[in-house]
């Protein structure tokens, strides 16, 4: 979504809502963010979740996929016949 389209729902927002505390909310978050300095700051997460998320960035996709098989099998407790 462009920049324009989100900042026109943003304000379409903020001019219909009369809730106090949703403005307040969006108002400290948007602080924070603007004012962030450091990476998890900025997307607006923990630092060990930040960590974390980086970590699984390097992992291999498939590293805990399970095959079709393992899937069937582990289902089948699950259906009867």
């Amino acid at each position: 979504m462009a920049i324009k389209e989100v900042k026109e729902k943003l304000h379409h927002l903020i001019d219909q809502t009369t809730n106090e505390v949703l403005l307040e909310d969006m108002l400290l978050e948007a602080e924070s963010r603007i004012n962030a300095t450091l990476p998890h700051e900025i997307e607006g997460l923990s630092k060990e979740d930040y960590k974390e998320l980086k970590s699984l960035l390097k992992e291999k996709p498939e590293a805990d996929a399970l095959s079709f098989e393992e899937l069937k099998s582990s289902l089948n407790r699950w259906f009867t016949k």
